[in-house]
């Protein structure tokens, strides 16, 4: 006999969202795997590329030479805005993570309601309502994701602005006489920021799964407790 499950209330908006995103838990990893993928190429290509022409020479010739501009240029500019691109991949993968535990997470409590159902109705323990800590970890993967992203498009901002202005500027060869620091303050400032500005967004992953197995042990839990007063 097939069990007739009541369903879970549908969640109000942005969480219809996320639960409709869970099942995709696998595309969502291999998207993480690609982008991963896609900056070691970029990593060992073009910028160790770019790193090899400009180290190739002796300081003094650097400085004086105007045709490894644009070899300068391009680690700069690569190194502002690609770490970011890995830490979203990263994160995506962890994000998948956070769906698959959701979905598993879904799917006990479902098979609780079915195993409830084949229970004599005197006996029936009542199904508890969704905890609070559902929404806080789909709320907290998609902070962190959401940030990873923002640091993205922050990096290619700055990348393709500020650091690509100054480092192919006119004024280049007066750098190392402390002329037009302005920029040269900006770009300087960039790690110290949007470094810890992506860690915050691992931390809303990672909290996320943790969160979310604390739901899957809960779920459990309730199941053992009910066969158990069977």
């Amino acid at each position: 006999m097939t069990a007739k499950v009541e369903p879970d209330p549908k969640p109000s908006f942005p969480f219809s969202m996320v639960e409709s995103m869970m099942p995709m838990y696998p595309l969502i990893a291999l998207m993480g795997w690609m982008l991963v993928v896609i900056s070691f190429v970029i990593g060992f290509t073009t910028l160790s590329s770019a790193v090899t022409e400009w180290f190739s020479e002796v300081k003094a010739d650097r400085e004086a030479s105007t045709a490894l501009n644009d070899a300068q240029t391009t680690i700069h500019v690569i190194e502002t805005w690609l770490p970011n691109l890995k830490f979203l991949g990263l994160g995506l993968g962890l994000l998948a993570i956070n769906m698959a535990l959701g979905t598993i997470a879904k799917k006990l409590r479902h098979m609780g309601k079915v195993i409830s159902y084949h229970i004599e109705e005197s006996q029936r323990q009542k199904m508890p309502e969704i905890p609070n800590r559902v929404r806080l970890f789909q709320g907290s993967a998609m902070m962190g994701i959401m940030i990873l992203m923002a640091t993205l498009i922050i990096g290619l901002v700055l990348a393709f602005g500020t650091v690509t202005d100054y480092y192919e500027s006119d004024t280049q060869a007066g750098h190392n006489l402390d002329t037009d620091t302005s920029d040269l303050g900006t770009i300087a400032a960039i790690p110290h920021w949007l470094g810890p500005l992506r860690m915050m967004g691992m931390a809303f992953l990672f909290a996320g799964i943790t969160i979310a197995l604390t739901v899957i042990i809960g779920t459990l839990k309730y199941q053992e407790d009910m066969l158990k007063n069977l």
